[in-house]
């Protein structure tokens, strides 16, 4: 199993920016992978964490267009935003 976790804290003003665009963008995300989980805690920190069964799916479905598209969601309405795949740091 592969995992991929992004953390972040959610721009108060974006907020629900976020959680429209979210809303719709998760139900396709998880047709790419074998578990999709975000948790959104009172302070607006958020932790995504997507699980995906090999390696070779990760490397097709991690950089597809879908995928893209969240983390771009997430680098542009949210700060300090940190993407790690098996617990290791990636751009």
């Amino acid at each position: 199993m592969e995992t991929a976790t992004i953390t972040a804290r959610i721009r108060s003003k974006k907020s629900k920016e976020f959680h429209q665009v979210m809303e719709s963008l998760q139900l396709v995300i998880k047709d790419y992978c074998k578990q999709f989980e975000m948790d959104i805690n009172h302070k607006n920190n958020l932790t995504i964490k997507i699980v995906i069964k090999e390696k070779k799916e990760l490397k097709n479905n991690f950089y597809n267009n879908e995928f893209n598209l969240l983390k771009g969601t997430i680098k542009s309405l949210c700060a300090n935003v940190v993407i790690k795949i098996n617990d290791l740091a990636v751009n």
